[in-house]
C-alpha cells in the first residue's frame, strides 16, 4: 500500500518508518527466531530467514489492505520492532494493528505503547478508519500493557483460544475508536 505522508508517524520515543526488503538484516530475522522474543508471535512455527522476511516485506508493500512500518527507538537510535496495520476494511472503517518489539533492549520502556499511538492517529486522520482492533494472548502482559497504555481497552476474551507450551490461552481483544 502507498502510505500516506503524515506528520502521526514521530511520537515521543519513536520514529515510524516504512518497512523495505533492505531491512530484512540478520538482527531482523534474529528477533523472529528467538524464542523469547517470538513465544507469543504465530511465525514461531516456522523457522525465518532472510529470505522469508523479504517475501513478507514485499508482500505486505504489494498488499492494497495492509501497511506495514519498522520503529526506530529514539533512545536506542535503531530499529527495535515493527508494527502493522492490516487488514483494512475501508467499507467499515476498521484496522487491525499487530506489533513486535524484537529487539529486547527496548522492552519496558514504552515504545509499544508510543508505536500504537503513532499508528491510531495516522489511521484515524490520514486512512480515516474508526476503530482499531488487537488481541495478544493473555499471558502477554507487555503487549496488553502497551494497548491498554495506548487507549484502547478490552472488548472480549475468546477462552481457550491458544495452545501455548501445551496449555490452552485465552485471546484477550482489545479495541479502541479513533474517528467517526
Amino acid at each position: 500500500m502507498i502510505l500516506p505522508r503524515s506528520s502521526a508517524l514521530g511520537g515521543e520515543k519513536v520514529n515510524l518508518f516504512q518497512l523495505l526488503p533492505e531491512h530484512a538484516n540478520p538482527r531482523y530475522v534474529g528477533w523472529l527466531n528467538d524464542p523469547v522474543v517470538n513465544r507469543y508471535l504465530e511465525s514461531r512455527f516456522v523457522p525465518q530467514n532472510r529470505e522469508s522476511v523479504e517475501r513478507f516485506i514485499v508482500a505486505q508493500l504489494e498488499s492494497p489492505s495492509s501497511v506495514l512500518f519498522g520503529i526506530h527507538s529514539q533512545v536506542l537510535d535503531r530499529h527495535v520492532g515493527n508494527i502493522k496495520l492490516g487488514p483494512i476494511d475501508r467499507h467499515h472503517g476498521l484496522g487491525e494493528i499487530g506489533l513486535m518489539i524484537g529487539d529486547r533492549d527496548a522492552w519496558g520502556m514504552g515504545i509499544g505503547s508510543d508505536a500504537i499511538s503513532c499508528l491510531a492517529r495516522l489511521a484515524a486522520s490520514d486512512l480515516r478508519l474508526r476503530k482499531l482492533t488487537a488481541g495478544c494472548y493473555a499471558s502477554n502482559i507487555g503487549s496488553a500493557k502497551a494497548f491498554l497504555k495506548a487507549g484502547f481497552y478490552e472488548e472480549a476474551r475468546r477462552p481457550a483460544h491458544f495452545m501455548l507450551e501445551g496449555q490452552a490461552e485465552d485471546l484477550v481483544l482489545l479495541v479502541k475508536f479513533v474517528g467517526v
